[in-house]
């Protein structure tokens, strides 16, 4: 599908909610007042939830490199990601089929979104390939259709998105840090934002994955998206640096090894182009039930920030699909042997000389075993196929001891190979068991010298009669750790116990000074590796093997059961609201209120006190500390008066919690949209003292789509605003609005929105001022009271800084109550705007002249046109951004927008 929407979004950092996958990381995607009203991050007890937890490496009782083991942690998480529907039939089945396949394959593109899903789905489902996607941003520049994220908490909204389509296409994630700050028209400008970190963690991707067969997803590209572009550019540079050891030598020094790709490909949609090989992408899956493209289609949909649902049964999935060879220039190269993306079991023995005959019937006798197996689970005999799979995996198990007493050139990267064929055993044999296992931690947000627990309980006997040990071994915790086994927790458990029931109850205590682990293979992955993990030592036939299981805290509600990842947390955290405060200078001297929800994350009793940190000569009202017996959270009020004859322009406020002599100073809450997640960020505040003009008694009407922000924005620098539903759209006299102020996309996604246009456009003529954001559907133009068009090829202007030419510049727009100068552009966030007019009546006047470089000046992003005794005003201007993010000049501008036809009559 590609890109499918717009630009939205601001310049974040995924903080502590990514750990440090991904520095500062933003997209845009160009296809496919009152300072509690609206607080979102200060709602009343809110679910607690937990970001992400740090990487815990090295792991208690791993005894693995750090190499070796990111790539087992991988294919944990793939076992996570390819299950529709736990330890099903056809689960197993699948997990057996793809222990007899070697190939690897890597996916590369740009943002979320972009996958060709019907492609990934064959690879994986039909091929029974293992398929990786590498997405080099999170696509945090792009819109948001389902919350009010923008920025880096979108990013972590998109990556969960991606993550449950992979789960669909039945592939693996990785991603880059490489930052998505936008739309941008041209690959130079994406190389210049991403700089070299791209390339270097897609080489760490590939030596880390080692596919046999990488496939460039925007391969000959050369318009639209500079994303896209630089995608295709960079792919295979990185499949030539991987195989260079010279190339990002800290990762050889790591362990991994260089590199080199076997076959370069790229997608194509033309079965005709020369040496293309067509895919039956459409042929139903004989296991599933499905096509594969139907299959790719539901994985596709779950982008819902983006919207993508709606495209779902569109014909442009049912296109064909074929892949073509590339050569080392990123150039189309061919043809290629169709069989190199699904090479069997025994392929592994041509590609080591030395061992060949050894392999050659070592891996013939597991493959017959994995037949057996795979047709006994068909038969539903899953007895049979443990006691074939168990066979495959001993097999497995005496050629690695062969291998590696030959310890001959070409062994550990041998070794290597078989270490993978045996996880894929132990996933399948994992699958097939289906031992009835529930593991729990008593809560998510953990506290460095505190303990918490895990209970794990075997409800009922497996399908297939098995010996497990469950030990403090079984537990894997970072380094310094401790834990203790409750032996005797099936005897305290109570409650009717069926057969084969049994209950443990973990005790682990964390370290004073525990910090949440990291590895520098952490940066490539969709979250940080899981802080604790669960593998009991399962026994069958003589064969013992452990599938490590993420430890996750749950929580039943009315509606379902959600699940939270453990999380190490400071002891107490803030989170202010709003961060951004607007005052008129006018009104700066005033006393101003900031409320502060604390949160104390700790078991045992605490008494916490509170304080800012604000500029010399402000006066602060003292707060008095606050008791907490046990995690809870508690909303404070601060009053902070700025000195006399503050001056203009913006002063930091840093509330902050002590205890125990520790000074803690961050944000973490639940993200609105995701609230099994939390965002974590500096508890950092910022008062803009703006050189703004308001007109007094300032009201305003505002039809907003969802979840936008600019009305309580407006509300701080003391605009009245009032929303207008459906039916004060359709009944209420619009005549004691000063303005009306349609939000982004609102005729897009209200409907009620065009069949009242009509009383708007009457509105302006008895001499309103209707004020119209920018909308995506070019049909929305029929609205408008004279003709205009939108062009075929958005009209955006995506650098922030680019020059500014005043068209009109006697234009009351710019003009009244606030003189608009080159400076109120500087500052801007991301982009100047998007979706600008393209052709429009003479009736409408041109405001603002805007020009990405090397481009031809845009005229369509401010236009004004007297309508009767009113004023009608377009603007693509990104003041969705801007304001939100505490731009001055674009609150003056704004507030111009608002102010032309502001009348005389009574208020109530």
């Amino acid at each position: 599908m590609g890109c499918v929407e717009g630009s939205m979004g601001r310049v974040g950092n995924l903080k502590r909610c990514v750990g440090n996958l991904m520095g500062c990381a933003e997209k845009s995607m160009g296809r496919e007042g009152n300072l509690m009203s609206g607080a979102r991050k200060l709602r009343a007890a809110p679910p607690k939830t937990s970001h992400p937890p740090a990487a815990s490496l090295p792991f208690r009782n791993a005894g693995v490199s750090p190499a070796l083991l990111i790539f087992s942690l991988i294919a944990l998480a793939a076992t996570i990601t390819t299950s529709a529907s736990a330890q099903s039939l056809p689960e197993t089945v699948e997990a057996i089929n793809k222990a007899r396949v070697t190939t690897r394959i890597l996916f590369i593109t740009a943002h979320p979104d972009d996958e060709w899903a019907s492609l990934l789905t064959y690879l994986s489902r039909g091929l029974n390939a293992d398929v990786a996607l590498l997405t080099i941003t999170r696509g945090q520049g792009g819109q948001n259709a389902i919350g009010p994220e923008q920025g880096a908490e979108l990013g972590v909204i998109r990556t969960e998105e991606l993550l449950a389509a992979d789960k669909h296409y039945g592939v693996r994630q990785f991603f880059t840090r490489a930052m998505d700050t936008g739309y941008v028209k041209t690959p130079e400008q994406a190389q210049k934002i991403w700089g070299g970190g791209a390339l270097e963690d897609m080489v760490r991707v590939i030596r880390t994955f080692r596919p046999q067969v990488v496939i460039n997803g925007w391969a000959g590209v050369h318009g639209g998206h500079g994303h896209h572009q630089e995608s295709g550019i960079l792919t295979p540079q990185a499949v030539a640096a991987a195989a260079d050891p010279k190339m990002f030598p800290d990762q050889i020094a790591e362990g991994l090894p260089a590199w080199k790709v076997t076959l370069d490909l790229r997608p194509a949609r033309d079965p005709n182009i020369a040496g293309a090989i067509p895919l039956p992408i459409n042929d139903v899956s004989p296991l599933w039930g499905k096509s594969y493209v139907d299959m790719g289609m539901e994985g596709h949909a779950q982008h819902r920030s983006q919207g993508t649902p709606s495209f779902f049964g569109n014909p442009f999935f049912r296109r064909p699909v074929s892949l073509v060879r590339e050569n080392e220039k990123g150039d189309p190269a061919g043809t290629f042997e169709a069989k190199l993306l699904a090479e069997p079991l025994g392929s592994l023995a041509e590609g080591f000389a030395s061992n060949r005959e050894v392999l050659a019937s070592a891996l013939n006798q597991t493959s017959a075993h994995l037949e057996a197996a795979r047709g006994a689970a068909l038969a539903l005999h899953r007895s049979d196929a443990a006691k074939g799979l168990a066979d495959a995996a001993r097999e497995i198990e005496k050629l690695h001891e062969q291998v590696s007493k030959q310890n001959e050139n070409g062994s550990p990267q041998l070794l290597w190979e078989l270490d993978r064929v045996k996880e894929k055993i132990d996933l399948a044999l994992n699958e097939d068991i289906a031992l009835p296992m529930i593991v729990e931690a008593d809560r998510h947000e953990l506290v460095a010298g505190e303990e918490f627990s895990v209970d794990v309980s075997f409800l009922g006997k497996p399908a297939v009669p098995v010996k497990y040990t469950v030990d403090a071994s079984s537990l894997l915790l970072p380094k310094g750790w401790n834990v203790t086994v409750d032996s005797g927790a099936s005897d305290k458990s109570g409650g009717d116990k069926g057969d084969g029931d049994k209950n443990y109850k973990f005790k682990v205590e964390i370290p004073t000074r525990a910090v949440p682990p990291s590895s520098p293979g952490d940066v490539i992955l969709p979250y940080p590796p899981p802080l604790v993990r669960i593998a009991p030592r399962i026994e069958i036939d003589g064969y013992s093997f452990a599938v490590p299981r993420t430890v996750d805290s749950m929580k039943a509600t009315t509606t379902g059961i959600d699940t939270y990842p453990l999380e190490l947390v400071p002891a107490v955290t803030l989170t202010p609201d709003p961060q951004q405060i607007m005052v008129p200078a006018e009104r700066a001297s005033r006393t101003l209120t900031l409320l502060t929800r604390v949160r104390y994350h700790g078991t045992k009793p605490a008494k916490v006190s509170v304080g800012l940190d604000a500029p010399k000569g402000w006066e602060l009202q003292p707060i008095a500390p606050l008791d907490f017996s046990g995690p809870g959270d508690q909303l404070i009020r601060f009053s902070v008066t700025p000195s006399a004859n503050v001056a203009a322009g913006a002063y930091p406020l840093h509330p902050f919690a002590q205890l125990d002599g520790q000074k803690f100073t961050t944000s973490l809450e639940p993200i609105p949209s995701l609230p099994t997640r939390d965002w974590s960020e500096a508890a950092d505040v910022t008062v803009h003292v703006l050189n703004l003009a308001v007109p007094a008694h300032l009201r305003i009407g505002y039809v907003a789509a969802s979840n936008d922000p600019i009305p309580d924005t407006l509300r701080q620098i003391g605009i009245q605003v009032d929303l207008l539903d459906e039916v004060a759209l359709a009944f209420e006299d619009l005549s004691r609005y000063d303005a009306i102020v349609v939000g982004i996309r609102a005729y897009d996604l209200r409907p009620d929105l065009m069949r009242s246009n009509r009383r708007l456009l009457d509105y302006v003529q008895q001499g309103g001022s209707l004020v119209v954001q920018y909308q995506r559907d070019p049909q929305w133009v029929s609205a408008m009271p004279y003709t205009a068009t939108m062009p075929g090829q958005t009209s955006r202007v995506t650098d922030a800084n680019s020059p500014v030419h005043f068209l009109a510049p006697d234009n009351p727009l710019v003009d009244s109550p606030n003189k608009i100068t080159l400076a109120d552009f500087e500052g801007w966030d991301q982009e100047r705007g998007l979706y600008f007019l393209g052709t429009f009546d003479s009736h409408y006047q041109p405001v603002l002249g805007l020009t990405d470089p090397g481009e031809p000046e845009t005229n369509g992003s401010l236009v004004y046109a007297r309508y009767g005794k009113g004023a009608y005003i377009y603007t693509g201007l990104s003041f969705f951004r801007e304001l939100p993010a505490g731009v001055p000049g674009a609150y003056r501008l704004f507030v111009n927008l608002l102010s032309q036809t502001q009348h005389a009559l009574a208020h109530d």
